[in-house]
């Protein structure tokens, strides 16, 4: 970037290629590749296979990012409401399921069904399938025990450590099986809720799909401009 800026690489000129970028500043190739992938999402470089990499500007495009400090700060929950488990069961993965996790078919995991309700009023917000690799299934008993997300019970408890979290949110309704415990109508528009945790070696551990009736769902967030995430978790 500071080559760009300064002019020492010039607008229309190719960059010097990955394997040259790694030993010149003596990093591996997936750093230099990284690096790359930013600069293109600056505006500042264009990649195409085959053609190299050429610069396209000297002055960055802003972008905007939602800075957090920890994925706890991802969708989070009331403070007076309680996760608590209802079930557990050990399954393998079927076709349909694997397509919503994102695994292959026939893997194992432990399915921890779970409730969450505000303390008070005891209203459930919504119901949550928690799939864990078997490994991590004694979390179940350790969840509601206090406000720590399932997630960080088991960075705490079995020295995982996460690296990504993907979250998708889909429109549906409510099914049958769960309608009377959120206390709505079968069928009733419904917000599922699907994060993905990856850990060590990006190995996905956990992926939770939680459904809220629609009327008990809201979800804001701030973007602030700037391409810098300040080392907090950025939102791409």
């Amino acid at each position: 970037m500071g080559e760009i800026r300064s002019g020492r690489l010039a607008v229309g000129e190719r960059m010097p290629g990955e394997l040259e970028l790694v030993e010149r500043h003596g990093v591996s190739r997936h750093t230099v590749r990284e690096s790359l992938r930013v600069l293109e999402e600056l505006g500042l470089i264009d990649r195409h296979q085959g053609l190299g990499t050429v610069v396209r500007s000297r002055n960055s495009s802003p972008s905007y990012v939602q800075v957090v400090k920890s994925p706890g700060e991802l969708m989070q929950y009331p403070a007076d409401s309680r996760l608590s488990v209802v079930e557990t069961e050990d399954i393998k993965a079927s076709r349909q399921l694997a397509r919503q996790l994102q695994c292959r078919s026939g893997s194992l995991w432990t399915r921890i069904g779970a409730v969450r309700k505000l303390k008070d009023s005891g209203l459930p917000i919504c119901w949550s399938n928690i799939f864990v690799l078997p490994e991590y299934a004694a979390v179940a008993s350790k969840i509601g025990r206090s406000r720590r997300p399932v997630y960080e019970i088991i960075e705490r408890s079995f020295d995982e450590q996460i690296s990504s979290v993907e979250i998708d949110i889909q429109a549906g309704l409510v099914s049958e099986e769960v309608a009377g415990i959120l206390e709505v109508e079968p069928g009733s528009p419904s917000l599922t809720l699907i994060r993905r945790y990856l850990g060590k070696g990006n190995r996905q551990f956990e992926v939770s799909l939680s459904e809220h009736p629609a009327e008990r769902f809201n979800y804001s967030l701030k973007l602030t401009r700037g391409w810098q995430s300040g080392g907090g978790w950025s939102q791409g």
